[in-house]
């Protein structure tokens, strides 16, 4: 039985299930700190410092067309989030000059000051707990997660879907 912090892995356990099995920790580890560190800090949460950041770095509004990808799966989901954020005064929606039908999202100055404040708190939470890694550990880490994900995003429909 091989000792990973709290986790112990079978040595005799085929290598996708302790993949997965570390996947799925690491995954509930970055809710529970994130969580945690929205409770502190009145932080944006990852899915909401993502969309606005997103928005931030394109430079203009956006449809949310824009967003209905990567993080959110479909434009009701993107909209959900786009609801939630105009709420709380951090996007607005305005109507598209060029096509009077669509709808595009704008940042606030409230939205950008959050993101701002919500990106550092995050970055700094990250140095803190990745600090212990190495210089060698961190680049094979970002190596190995790169490749992964290069994986799932190029075999996805080839594979099919899963059910989990």
């Amino acid at each position: 039985m091989k000792h990973i912090g709290k986790l112990q892995l079978s040595p005799d356990a085929p290598f996708e299930q302790q993949f997965f099995m570390l996947l799925t920790r690491i995954c509930r580890q970055l809710v529970l700190h994130a969580d945690e560190q929205i409770k502190a800090d009145d932080c944006l949460s990852p899915p909401q410092l993502w969309f606005l950041k997103r928005l931030y770095d394109v430079g203009a509004p956006q449809p949310i067309s824009f967003f209905a990808d990567d993080v959110f799966s479909n434009r009701s989901n993107a909209s959900q989030m786009i609801d939630r954020l105009e709420a709380e005064g951090l996007v607005y929606r305005i109507r598209n000059p060029r096509d009077r039908r669509s709808v595009l999202v704008e940042l606030t100055d409230e939205g950008v000051a959050r993101m701002r404040h919500a990106e550092a708190s995050h970055m700094q939470l990250a140095r803190e707990l990745l600090a212990p890694l190495s210089a060698e550990e961190r680049g094979a880490a970002l190596a190995a997660l790169a490749r992964v994900l290069s994986l799932f995003e190029n075999d996805r429909d080839e594979i099919g879907s899963c059910c989990c």
